[in-house]
Protein backbone atom coordinates (compact mmCIF):
# COMPACT_ATOMS: atom_id res chain seq x y z
CA UNK A 1 0.00 0.00 0.00
CA UNK A 2 2.83 2.45 0.79
CA UNK A 3 2.34 5.92 2.27
CA UNK A 4 -0.12 8.57 1.18
CA UNK A 5 1.27 11.29 3.46
CA UNK A 6 4.87 11.79 4.58
CA UNK A 7 6.81 14.75 5.94
CA UNK A 8 5.61 17.83 7.80
CA UNK A 9 1.90 18.61 7.65
CA UNK A 10 1.39 22.20 8.81
CA UNK A 11 -1.66 22.66 11.04
CA UNK A 12 -2.80 25.98 9.66
CA UNK A 13 -4.16 28.54 12.11
CA UNK A 14 -6.91 30.91 11.02
CA UNK A 15 -5.76 34.53 10.73
CA UNK A 16 -8.48 36.79 12.09
CA UNK A 17 -8.80 40.53 11.93
CA UNK A 18 -8.99 42.36 15.25
CA UNK A 19 -12.80 42.54 15.14
CA UNK A 20 -13.07 38.78 14.56
CA UNK A 21 -13.59 38.40 10.80
CA UNK A 22 -11.31 36.05 8.87
CA UNK A 23 -8.45 37.71 7.02
CA UNK A 24 -8.47 35.62 3.84
CA UNK A 25 -5.64 37.65 2.32
CA UNK A 26 -3.42 36.57 5.20
CA UNK A 27 -4.55 32.98 4.68
CA UNK A 28 -3.24 33.19 1.13
CA UNK A 29 -0.01 34.86 2.26
CA UNK A 30 0.53 32.18 4.89
CA UNK A 31 0.11 29.33 2.41
CA UNK A 32 2.37 30.99 -0.18
CA UNK A 33 5.07 31.44 2.48
CA UNK A 34 4.68 27.87 3.76
CA UNK A 35 5.02 26.41 0.27
CA UNK A 36 8.13 28.55 -0.31
CA UNK A 37 9.55 26.92 2.83
CA UNK A 38 8.97 23.46 1.37
CA UNK A 39 5.70 22.46 3.05
CA UNK A 40 3.69 20.13 0.81
CA UNK A 41 0.70 19.20 2.99
CA UNK A 42 -1.74 21.30 5.00
CA UNK A 43 -4.06 20.38 7.89
CA UNK A 44 -7.10 22.61 7.45
CA UNK A 45 -9.91 23.49 9.90
CA UNK A 46 -8.24 21.76 12.83
CA UNK A 47 -8.29 22.68 16.50
CA UNK A 48 -5.44 25.16 16.11
CA UNK A 49 -7.52 26.85 13.40
CA UNK A 50 -10.19 27.44 16.08
CA UNK A 51 -12.54 25.12 14.24
CA UNK A 52 -14.95 25.23 17.16
CA UNK A 53 -15.44 28.94 16.41
CA UNK A 54 -15.90 28.59 12.64
CA UNK A 55 -19.16 28.15 10.76
CA UNK A 56 -19.37 25.51 8.04
CA UNK A 57 -19.49 28.29 5.46
CA UNK A 58 -16.23 29.67 6.82
CA UNK A 59 -14.63 26.23 6.81
CA UNK A 60 -15.52 25.76 3.17
CA UNK A 61 -14.29 29.23 2.22
CA UNK A 62 -10.99 28.53 4.03
CA UNK A 63 -10.62 25.26 2.12
CA UNK A 64 -11.31 27.02 -1.18
CA UNK A 65 -8.93 29.85 -0.32
CA UNK A 66 -6.10 27.45 0.52
CA UNK A 67 -6.70 25.38 -2.59
CA UNK A 68 -6.71 28.57 -4.63
CA UNK A 69 -3.07 28.95 -3.63
CA UNK A 70 -1.94 25.33 -3.74
CA UNK A 71 -3.74 24.43 -7.01
CA UNK A 72 -2.94 20.76 -6.42
CA UNK A 73 0.76 21.42 -5.73
CA UNK A 74 0.26 20.53 -2.07
CA UNK A 75 -2.07 18.05 -0.40
CA UNK A 76 -4.92 19.25 1.79
CA UNK A 77 -6.22 17.27 4.76
CA UNK A 78 -9.61 18.69 5.76
CA UNK A 79 -10.79 18.15 9.33
CA UNK A 80 -14.27 17.17 10.49
CA UNK A 81 -14.19 17.60 14.26
CA UNK A 82 -17.92 18.05 14.90
CA UNK A 83 -19.97 16.94 17.88
CA UNK A 84 -22.02 14.16 16.27
CA UNK A 85 -21.90 11.72 13.39
CA UNK A 86 -24.68 13.66 11.66
CA UNK A 87 -22.84 16.99 11.94
CA UNK A 88 -19.63 15.40 10.69
CA UNK A 89 -21.44 13.93 7.69
CA UNK A 90 -22.92 17.34 6.86
CA UNK A 91 -19.44 18.88 6.82
CA UNK A 92 -17.94 15.95 4.90
CA UNK A 93 -20.68 16.34 2.29
CA UNK A 94 -19.76 20.01 1.90
CA UNK A 95 -16.09 19.08 1.54
CA UNK A 96 -17.00 16.48 -1.08
CA UNK A 97 -19.00 19.02 -3.07
CA UNK A 98 -15.86 21.10 -3.50
CA UNK A 99 -13.70 18.13 -4.50
CA UNK A 100 -10.68 20.03 -3.13
CA UNK A 101 -9.52 17.90 -0.19
CA UNK A 102 -7.12 14.98 -0.65
CA UNK A 103 -8.02 13.32 2.65
CA UNK A 104 -10.10 13.85 5.78
CA UNK A 105 -9.31 13.83 9.49
CA UNK A 106 -11.75 12.76 12.18
CA UNK A 107 -11.46 12.62 15.97
CA UNK A 108 -13.24 10.91 18.82
CA UNK A 109 -16.51 12.58 19.81
CA UNK A 110 -15.72 15.53 22.11
CA UNK A 111 -16.50 16.25 25.76
CA UNK A 112 -17.75 12.93 27.15
CA UNK A 113 -15.91 9.67 27.68
CA UNK A 114 -17.02 6.88 25.36
CA UNK A 115 -16.47 3.16 25.61
CA UNK A 116 -14.05 1.74 23.06
CA UNK A 117 -16.94 -0.10 21.39
CA UNK A 118 -18.87 3.17 21.02
CA UNK A 119 -15.71 4.86 19.76
CA UNK A 120 -15.25 2.10 17.18
CA UNK A 121 -18.84 2.46 15.94
CA UNK A 122 -18.53 6.25 15.71
CA UNK A 123 -15.28 6.18 13.75
CA UNK A 124 -16.26 3.24 11.54
CA UNK A 125 -19.43 4.97 10.35
CA UNK A 126 -17.49 8.09 9.34
CA UNK A 127 -14.63 6.16 7.72
CA UNK A 128 -17.04 4.18 5.57
CA UNK A 129 -19.07 7.28 4.70
CA UNK A 130 -16.29 9.10 2.91
CA UNK A 131 -14.99 8.70 -0.63
CA UNK A 132 -11.45 9.81 0.19
CA UNK A 133 -8.75 8.52 2.55
CA UNK A 134 -9.48 9.06 6.23
CA UNK A 135 -7.07 9.71 9.08
CA UNK A 136 -7.76 9.59 12.82
CA UNK A 137 -6.54 12.31 15.17
CA UNK A 138 -5.95 10.74 18.59
CA UNK A 139 -6.49 13.91 20.53
CA UNK A 140 -6.09 14.50 24.26
CA UNK A 141 -8.55 17.40 24.08
CA UNK A 142 -11.40 15.04 23.21
CA UNK A 143 -13.15 12.93 25.79
CA UNK A 144 -11.70 9.56 24.75
CA UNK A 145 -8.46 8.26 23.23
CA UNK A 146 -8.32 5.40 20.74
CA UNK A 147 -6.89 2.28 22.35
CA UNK A 148 -4.35 0.34 20.25
CA UNK A 149 -6.75 -2.61 19.85
CA UNK A 150 -9.51 -0.26 18.65
CA UNK A 151 -7.20 1.29 16.06
CA UNK A 152 -6.08 -2.16 14.90
CA UNK A 153 -9.66 -3.31 14.46
CA UNK A 154 -10.56 -0.18 12.48
CA UNK A 155 -7.55 -0.62 10.20
CA UNK A 156 -8.30 -4.29 9.57
CA UNK A 157 -12.02 -3.84 8.94
CA UNK A 158 -12.16 -0.44 7.20
CA UNK A 159 -9.58 -0.12 4.41
CA UNK A 160 -10.34 3.56 3.84
CA UNK A 161 -8.50 4.35 7.09
CA UNK A 162 -5.01 5.32 5.95
CA UNK A 163 -3.34 6.92 8.94
CA UNK A 164 -3.25 8.01 12.56
CA UNK A 165 -2.02 11.22 14.14
CA UNK A 166 -1.15 10.47 17.76
CA UNK A 167 -1.30 13.50 20.04
CA UNK A 168 -1.91 11.40 23.16
CA UNK A 169 1.58 12.26 24.49
CA UNK A 170 1.72 8.59 25.48
CA UNK A 171 4.72 6.93 23.88
CA UNK A 172 3.74 3.49 25.16
CA UNK A 173 0.33 3.86 23.52
CA UNK A 174 2.03 4.83 20.25
CA UNK A 175 4.40 1.85 20.38
CA UNK A 176 1.48 -0.46 21.13
CA UNK A 177 -0.23 0.88 18.00
CA UNK A 178 2.83 0.26 15.82
CA UNK A 179 3.04 -3.24 17.28
CA UNK A 180 -0.47 -4.01 16.03
CA UNK A 181 -0.55 -2.06 12.74
CA UNK A 182 2.18 -2.37 10.10
CA UNK A 183 3.95 1.03 10.01
CA UNK A 184 5.32 0.23 6.55
CA UNK A 185 1.82 0.29 5.11
CA UNK A 186 0.03 2.80 7.33
CA UNK A 187 0.72 6.51 7.91
CA UNK A 188 1.64 7.01 11.54
CA UNK A 189 2.07 10.74 12.17
CA UNK A 190 3.44 12.56 15.17
CA UNK A 191 0.93 14.85 16.83
CA UNK A 192 2.86 16.63 19.58
CA UNK A 193 5.66 19.02 18.62
CA UNK A 194 7.52 18.16 21.82
CA UNK A 195 7.69 14.46 20.87
CA UNK A 196 7.70 14.31 17.08
CA UNK A 197 11.38 13.39 16.87
CA UNK A 198 10.91 10.43 19.18
CA UNK A 199 7.87 9.29 17.23
CA UNK A 200 9.77 9.56 13.95
CA UNK A 201 12.41 7.22 15.35
CA UNK A 202 9.68 4.82 16.46
CA UNK A 203 8.00 4.46 13.06
CA UNK A 204 6.17 7.67 12.18
CA UNK A 205 6.55 8.93 8.61
CA UNK A 206 5.77 12.57 9.36
CA UNK A 207 3.97 14.85 11.78
CA UNK A 208 1.03 17.23 11.91
CA UNK A 209 2.60 20.30 13.43
CA UNK A 210 1.32 23.60 14.82
CA UNK A 211 4.90 24.67 15.50
CA UNK A 212 5.43 24.47 11.73
CA UNK A 213 3.23 27.55 11.29
CA UNK A 214 6.01 29.93 12.43
CA UNK A 215 8.88 27.41 12.24
CA UNK A 216 8.50 25.18 9.15
CA UNK A 217 12.26 24.72 8.70
CA UNK A 218 12.85 23.60 12.28
CA UNK A 219 10.03 21.04 12.06
CA UNK A 220 11.28 19.83 8.68
CA UNK A 221 14.73 19.29 10.20
CA UNK A 222 13.21 16.89 12.75
CA UNK A 223 11.20 14.92 10.21
CA UNK A 224 13.87 14.72 7.54
CA UNK A 225 16.46 13.45 10.02
CA UNK A 226 13.95 10.93 11.34
CA UNK A 227 13.14 9.65 7.86
CA UNK A 228 16.87 9.27 7.20
CA UNK A 229 17.30 7.32 10.44
CA UNK A 230 19.80 9.84 11.78
CA UNK A 231 18.99 9.56 15.48
CA UNK A 232 21.53 12.11 16.72
CA UNK A 233 20.48 14.78 14.22
CA UNK A 234 16.78 14.09 14.80
CA UNK A 235 17.02 14.45 18.57
CA UNK A 236 19.19 17.58 18.30
CA UNK A 237 16.53 19.15 16.06
CA UNK A 238 13.83 18.06 18.51
CA UNK A 239 15.67 19.69 21.41
CA UNK A 240 15.85 22.93 19.44
CA UNK A 241 12.11 22.93 18.82
CA UNK A 242 11.39 21.96 22.42
CA UNK A 243 13.23 25.04 23.67
CA UNK A 244 11.01 27.22 21.45
CA UNK A 245 7.88 25.35 22.44
CA UNK A 246 8.66 25.66 26.16
CA UNK A 247 8.51 29.43 25.76
CA UNK A 248 5.50 29.52 23.43
CA UNK A 249 3.48 27.45 25.89
CA UNK A 250 3.82 30.18 28.50
CA UNK A 251 1.43 32.42 26.55
CA UNK A 252 -2.30 31.70 26.04
CA UNK A 253 -3.29 29.30 23.24
CA UNK A 254 -1.68 30.44 19.97
CA UNK A 255 -0.59 33.97 20.95
CA UNK A 256 3.15 33.21 20.98
CA UNK A 257 2.87 31.28 17.70
CA UNK A 258 1.31 34.38 16.10
CA UNK A 259 4.01 36.59 17.63
CA UNK A 260 6.76 34.28 16.33
CA UNK A 261 5.62 34.70 12.73
CA UNK A 262 7.84 37.78 12.52
CA UNK A 263 11.04 35.72 12.64
CA UNK A 264 10.81 33.86 9.37
CA UNK A 265 9.16 36.38 7.08
CA UNK A 266 5.59 35.08 7.14
CA UNK A 267 2.49 37.26 7.54
CA UNK A 268 2.26 39.20 10.79
CA UNK A 269 -0.46 41.06 12.66
CA UNK A 270 -2.83 38.10 12.95
CA UNK A 271 -5.37 37.72 15.74
CA UNK A 272 -7.38 34.97 17.40
CA UNK A 273 -11.18 34.87 17.56
CA UNK A 274 -10.90 34.26 21.29
CA UNK A 275 -11.10 37.00 23.97
CA UNK A 276 -8.48 39.73 23.58
CA UNK A 277 -6.30 38.48 26.42
CA UNK A 278 -5.77 35.21 24.53
CA UNK A 279 -3.71 37.21 22.02
CA UNK A 280 -1.50 38.63 24.76
CA UNK A 281 2.23 37.83 25.02
CA UNK A 282 3.94 39.47 28.04
CA UNK A 283 6.89 41.72 27.23
CA UNK A 284 9.32 39.55 29.20
CA UNK A 285 8.24 36.50 27.21
CA UNK A 286 8.62 38.42 23.95
CA UNK A 287 12.18 39.25 24.99
CA UNK A 288 12.94 35.61 25.76
CA UNK A 289 11.53 34.54 22.40
CA UNK A 290 13.49 37.24 20.59
CA UNK A 291 16.72 36.24 22.35
CA UNK A 292 16.23 32.59 21.46
CA UNK A 293 15.41 33.49 17.85
CA UNK A 294 18.65 35.49 17.61
CA UNK A 295 20.55 32.53 19.03
CA UNK A 296 18.97 30.39 16.31
CA UNK A 297 20.23 32.76 13.64
CA UNK A 298 17.16 34.88 12.93
CA UNK A 299 17.50 38.60 12.25
CA UNK A 300 15.19 39.92 14.95
CA UNK A 301 14.04 43.53 14.71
Amino acid sequence: MGHFITGVVTEILTPFNEEGSINYQQVEELIIWQMAKGIKTFFVNGLAAESQALSNDEKIKLLKTIYGVTQGKAKIMACAFENTVRQNKELLDLYEETGLADAYFITAPPFFRHTQEALYDYAAELIDYTKRPVYIYNCAQMGTLFAPDTLCRLVNEHPNLKGFKDASVDILNFIQCTLRVDPENFDFLGGCDGLDGVMMLLGAVGCVSFMAVPFPKEMSDIVEAGLEGDREKCIAAQHKVLRIRNLCKQAPFNAAWIYAMKYGGGPVGMHSRMPADQDYVPDELKKQLDDLAREMGYDVQ
